[in-house]
């Protein structure tokens, strides 16, 4: 692969120079020397926890810089860039979750975000639509009527309308735009269309800096790799000067991590038969074959009194896993046993009826904001609150009350809305409703994400109790690969909807999760092309 841009004759885009950035005593960013370059893609690598994203939010404008330099299209900043600093600098970016309202039309989530276009001191539909019609023409979008509501796109389109709102402006001026794992949320076969555009803007001469823990991806489209592991800019050069093999141990700091890895998924290829010779009683919980949008084919089996952890970087599937065996996501394909029966109908409400709780990666999803405490607790288990027709309020206070002290939930007021609780006390809330309930299968999809170790322990505690006592199954769907370690019994590694190892007991250490995870079959581990 040949560089698109030559560092010896252009100024980069962005650079950073002695970059220090500090929480407290805890040193997050040491001393990074990184350029970014027009016309160039660049991927910034890193395990979680390795910098990377207060790196990105140091170029937001979101957090401070504690030393160093930043410096943009040449001209030094201070300590302290601002969001709107940036903006005006031709900075752009494009997160995860899009920052898109799915309710509104495509043409009202550019006005929201740009301003609308007017005719005199009244917004002129017809002249904002045909500026959307352009701008996402700007980006090779011919197909989406900007009347459509974001929701009713799929999630390729999603992405490319968040990709067109983000470069206006920015395309053949030299601009930024930095991509945060973009493809995380795009089923696998959407992937290259949004590589494509993104080399596109590259040849217009916008600075991409492409964050992403899929090797493949970057293999494919960066033309400079950067890797950066606790704090330390650890490797950065010409993607053609390096393979997936050395990257993975240079991300993982784990020698000969990648072919440890492929030894293991070759000797331990997910098909669930090692587990079964390890167990004599029937799975809880088993998925056979199943597939959705980005999970394809994956069969798994959970049993009593076990911690299954299902991990894997971002975009391999398994919030999604989540989603298809508790309901709230329409499988495509195969089939989920309970108990050893096969089931018919896969919904939320029913899974709650057989016993299967899940708490969900966004706590907005689980807990409804404006209701207090003791409303969101007992909002699984009304049934045991209720006499005839009748809800008991005192019914209520009392489970409220032991949830509250069983799980250290503070305030320790029932009638305070939940909205009011900070996020680990929320997520304790979360989790004692589910809890109220007699539950023999728990799903849990980054449930510490966010929390401070406080409340991490004390979730962690009043899960592993239950499982003890009581024979819980668990499904553990997590990206915190030092909380695997610690809690897991078992662990399914999955990349690109797929299972493709497994660690049991003394197997499963950190460094061996963060190597399955980034190891790529041999026979993909070569140079791409762009």
């Amino acid at each position: 692969m040949t560089n698109h841009v030559d560092s010896s004759e252009r100024r980069p885009a962005v650079s950073f120079r002695d970059l220090v950035k500090e929480f407290g005593t805890n040193r997050v960013l040491n001393r990074v020397n990184l350029d970014f370059y027009p016309g160039s893609i660049h991927a910034l690598l890193g395990a979680n926890g390795s910098g990377k994203s207060t790196l990105i939010k140091i170029l937001a404008g979101y957090h401070p810089l504690t030393s160093g330099q930043v410096s943009l299209n040449g001209e030094e900043i201070g300590l302290q860039l601002t969001p709107a600093l940036v903006q005006e600098r031709g900075v752009r970016f494009v997160h995860q979750d899009l920052g898109l309202v799915s309710s509104l039309s495509v043409a009202d989530n550019f006005g929201l975000a740009l301003g609308f276009q007017k005719a005199g001191p009244r917004i002129s539909w017809r002249k904002q639509r045909e500026e959307v019609i352009h701008d996402l023409a700007q980006v090779g979008i011919d197909d989406i009527d900007p009347a459509t509501l974001v929701r009713d796109l799929g999630p390729i389109q999603q992405t490319l309308v968040a990709l067109a709102r983000a470069t206006k402006g920015i395309i053949d001026t030299g601009g930024v735009l930095v991509l945060d794992e973009p493809t995380a949320r795009l089923p696998n076969d959407q992937v290259s269309e949004l590589l494509s555009r993104c080399r596109a803007l590259r040849d217009r001469g916008v600075a991409l800096i492409y964050v992403s823990h899929r090797l493949d991806e970057v293999f494919a489209m960066a033309d400079t790799v950067s890797v950066l592991r606790d704090g330390n800019l650890v490797h950065s050069g010409p993607i053609g000067q390096t393979n997936q093999d050395e990257l993975t141990s240079v991300i993982t700091g784990f020698a000969d991590g990648a072919e440890f890895a492929a030894q293991k998924a070759t000797e331990t290829s997910y098909d669930d038969t090692v587990t079964h010779q390890l167990r004599t009683s029937r799975p809880v919980l088993e998925a056979i074959g199943i597939s959705g949008a980005r999970v394809q084919n994956a069969s798994l089996r959970v049993y009593p009194g076990e911690v299954l952890a299902v991990t894997g970087l971002a975009g391999s599937g398994r919030s999604e896993l989540g989603r298809l065996l508790f309901g709230s996501q329409a499988l495509t394909g195969g089939v989920v046993e309970f108990h050893g029966q096969p089931l018919k109908s896969i919904t939320p409400n029913a899974s709650v009826r057989r016993g299967i709780g899940y708490v969900p990666q966004d706590r907005k999803q689980a807990a409804i904001a404006n209701f207090d405490l003791a409303e969101n607790l007992t909002l699984a288990s009304l049934e045991k609150h209720t006499s005839g027709l009748t809800l008991s309020a005192r019914s209520q206070q009392r489970a409220t009350e032991e949830a509250i002290g069983a799980l250290d939930v503070r305030p320790p007021e029932p009638r305070k809305k939940i909205s009011e609780l900070s996020g680990g006390n929320q997520q304790k809330v979360i989790l004692g409703k589910w809890l109220e309930l007699e539950l023999e299968a728990l799903i849990l999809d980054e449930c510490t994400y966010g929390v401070d170790i406080g409340a991490r322990r004390t979730i962690m505690g009043t899960i592993e109790q239950r499982v003890a006592h009581s024979g819980l199954a668990v499904l553990m769907l997590d990206s915190d690969i030092d909380l695997i370690a610690e809690h897991a019994d078992r662990v399914l590694i999955m990349r690109a909807g797929r299972f493709v190892s497994e660690l049991i007991g003394e197997e499963i250490t950190v460094d061996a999760i963060a190597a399955a995870s980034y190891a790529t079959d041999p026979e993909t581990a070569t140079h791409g092309e762009s």
